[in-house]
């Protein structure tokens, strides 16, 4: 998957959801926006991006995560 993708159909695996994180992240930031959506679940997605922006390639590389 190319880095600039911005289809989630793309994604097939963490690493790639992890190569597009700045378009994904888009995403859920519009989508924890909407109107119908509580605050803890506004609340739960910001807390998600925050988690996912501290992610690095290093951390995909463990084993634990296969």
């Amino acid at each position: 998957m190319s880095e600039k993708s911005s289809i989630i159909d793309d994604v097939s695996d963490v690493v790639d959801f992890f190569l597009a994180w700045n378009n994904h992240r888009e995403t859920v930031l519009k989508i924890s926006e909407m109107d119908h959506l509580n605050d803890e679940q506004k609340k739960t997605l910001h807390w998600l991006v925050k988690m996912a922006d501290r992610v690095s390639l290093t951390d995909l590389e463990k084993d634990d995560l296969h």
